[in-house]
C-alpha cells in the first residue's frame, strides 16, 4: 500500500507541474522576447547552463563567448573553434 500512496503523490506532483508549465507556455510566458532579463545576459546563460566545459575554456582564455541559437547550437566562426582548440 506504500509504494502505491507514494506512486500517487509523484504522479500527481507531475501533473501538477505539466500543468504550470502548459499554461506558461500558452500564455507566452517561456519566450524569449517577453524575457525580463536582456538578450546579452541569456545568452550568457544558455552558453554557461548548456556548454560549461566550452564556458570554463573560453573564460579562461578570454574569449567572448558566441551566440546559442534557438536550436541550443552555438555559433562561432572557424577562427573561435581554432583558438578553443589550440594548446593552453
Amino acid at each position: 500500500i506504500g509504494m502505491v500512496q507514494s506512486l500517487n503523490v509523484s504522479v500527481a506532483s507531475a501533473l501538477i507541474l505539466y500543468e504550470a508549465q502548459r499554461q506558461r507556455q500558452n500564455a507566452g510566458m517561456y519566450r524569449r522576447e517577453n524575457s525580463m532579463l536582456p538578450e546579452e545576459d541569456q545568452q550568457r546563460l544558455l552558453f554557461e547552463g548548456g556548454y560549461p566545459v566550452l564556458a570554463k575554456v573560453a573564460k579562461r582564455k578570454g574569449l567572448p563567448y558566441p551566440h546559442v541559437n534557438e536550436q541550443g547550437e552555438v555559433e562561432a566562426d572557424a577562427a573561435w573553434w581554432a583558438t578553443m582548440q589550440a594548446a593552453k
